[in-house]
């Protein structure tokens, strides 16, 4: 049953964002990035003050700058997700499989982003 309608998805003539697998991941790392740049606004105002940009749990604190250059990791992770948007667009059309793998990793990624920014505000907080 699970191969015949591996199959039957893998074999569809559906466009990429009409293919459900892919919308739904692509809507989830919107969400997720849009959730990223609220949480850094409400919690870190863009401005000149200094704080906290690298943590490292060897060495501590190794990175300090304003609190403008923060808002740098959720536009690299939105453009992370715009090219693996794109890969993913072109490699629908030869191979199905590859497009998933790569939005299920968008999401991955946008997490990963999302969880280096939560710890930054956490260590700014104290």
């Amino acid at each position: 049953m699970f191969i015949t309608k591996l199959n039957e998805v893998l074999s569809s003539k559906k466009s990429f964002v009409a293919d459900p697998l892919n919308s739904v991941s692509l809507g989830i790392c919107l969400l997720i990035n849009i959730i990223h740049w609220v949480i850094l606004y409400i919690k870190i105002k863009p401005g000149n003050r200094y704080i906290l940009l690298h943590y490292n749990v060897v060495y501590g604190s190794d990175l300090v700058g304003k609190s403008t250059y923060i808002y740098l990791i959720p536009f690299v992770a939105l453009i992370l997700l715009l090219i693996n948007a794109l890969v993913a667009s072109f490699f629908y059309k030869k191979e199905k499989l590859a497009s998933y793998f790569l939005n299920i990793a968008s999401v991955a990624i946008q997490l990963i982003f999302l969880a280096a920014s939560l710890v930054l505000i956490i260590a700014n907080e104290s």
